[in-house]
């Protein structure tokens, strides 16, 4: 499959860095796209940049309700769904004394319990059309370190999830991706090294990943920088 021709696509986290990236490659490549986030106005913005092709949709991923709509919306409108990218995410660092049980909660509910919601709400739908469901994880994910308590540990409950929904897709067909970028120059990463990766780098990995040969899947990619020889030190 060369690219995303009648093709419907979510994208949670759609409204900046990597998730705006993601909507607008998808749409470049054919495929109608649904934008959610809740930042209706960033949104708007993107889809006047692809007219008919991106719809923007206001969603916070943490609330059942508003999920549930969002898949329901697209489905409604498009007639299917072939692809799920679970992109939205939150961080917020500080040794486990110092993080706040808010901060604490804010991750489990937007990195763990939001791909969980889409996902249940979204298999229904993506098992007829033998889709694909991209988690985007994080190095931080499969290593820890100090400061990440908190973002470790809802990085890692994304990879247990996502093992999961492999063993019970695979049976209907069902791709289950995860990438796990290291730090990438968006705003989440608040001030990345220079060399850090680009959301137009992350981008083209998860496009090879939905785009992968008939009866391959990109099970899981760890994706990092290289760093200029002159810091390795």
């Amino acid at each position: 499959m060369a690219d995303l021709q009648e093709k419907t696509v979510i994208v949670t986290g759609g409204s900046k860095g990597l998730g705006a990236s993601l909507a607008r490659r998808f749409a470049q490549g054919g495929a109608q796209v649904v934008a959610a986030a809740r930042s209706t106005a960033a949104l708007e913005k993107l889809a006047e940049e692809f007219p008919g092709l991106i719809l923007p949709f206001t969603c916070d991923i943490t609330q059942t309700d508003q999920v549930k709509s969002l898949i329901d919306t697209t489905v409604d409108r498009f007639g299917k769904l072939d692809i799920l990218v679970n992109n939205a995410g939150v961080g917020r660092f500080g040794q486990i004394p110092e993080l706040s049980e808010e901060d604490w909660d804010l991750m489990m509910a937007v990195n763990l319990k939001g791909p969980f919601l889409a996902s249940k709400f979204a298999i229904p739908h993506l098992i007829p059309t033998k889709g694909h469901i991209v988690n985007v994880s994080s190095v931080a994910g499969t290593v820890t370190f100090p400061g990440g308590g908190g973002y470790c540990a809802s990085k890692f409950g994304l990879m247990a999830l996502s093992d999961v929904l492999t063993q019970e897709l695979k049976k209907h067909e069902v791709k289950v991706n995860t990438i796990c970028p290291g730090s990438i120059q968006t705003e989440f990463s608040g001030n990345p090294k220079a060399y850090a990766l680009t959301a137009e780098q992350v981008t083209e990995a998860i496009w090879h990943m939905v785009t992968a040969p008939e009866g391959v899947i990109y099970n899981q990619v760890i994706m990092r920088p290289q760093v200029p020889p002159e810091i390795q030190k």
